[in-house]
């Protein structure tokens, strides 16, 4: 037997050590009933890395948000045509009240996303029918009534645009924070 503390016996073989014994230092061992707590992994299910995903959804929503108030800027100061504003829940206006929609749809589709890679087989493609066939029906809102016609085509262009940003935005999100394991043939 050697010293552990000596110098090493090149005479000696080294004996590797299972991965599953490998602790890393300072690390202290937790009895045997208390490791089994932890449920195993169901094999080839997806693993979202949540924290991230609520990180790049929360920047979805912050750029939802931005997208939103620069439309309805840019549509009432440059070119004088006022957009037919969601409902204002806050009476701040119109400009505050599309960055609130714009907000709110990037933060609802994060939500079903979510809600989509726990319960459905394809999330991308059912998140992609949502998102697009939301985006037509508030596309299509704003020619309800006798709206007049230059106003109702700019906001359905607006609508569209911001489903097109949470569309791609939260794809990317999701590609970047979804892993799903290989299994083997």
């Amino acid at each position: 037997m050697s010293d552990p503390q000596g110098p090493h016996d090149p005479t000696q073989r080294h004996q590797p050590v299972p991965p599953e014994q490998v602790q890393p230092p300072g690390f202290l061992p937790t009895p045997g009933p208390a490791r089994e707590a932890v449920p195993p992994e169901v094999p080839g299910r997806p693993r979202l890395d949540v924290g991230r995903y609520w990180a790049g959804a929360g920047a979805t929503v912050l750029v939802c948000a931005l997208l939103g108030f620069t439309a309805s800027v840019i549509f009432s100061e440059v070119f004088d045509i006022g957009l037919i504003a969601p409902p204002d829940m806050v009476a701040a206006g119109d400009d505050a009240s599309w960055a609130g929609a714009g907000a709110l749809f990037a933060l609802l589709a994060a939500a079903v996303l979510h809600l989509l890679v726990v319960v459905a087989p394809r999330p991308r493609m059912f998140f992609g029918w949502l998102v697009g066939l939301t985006a037509v029906i508030l596309a299509v809102l704003p020619f309800t009534g006798n709206p007049d016609p230059l106003p109702a085509v700019m906001t359905a262009i607006v609508w569209l645009i911001l489903g097109v940003a949470v569309s791609s935005m939260l794809g990317s999100v999701l590609g970047r924070t979804l892993s799903v394991p290989v299994t083997p043939r």
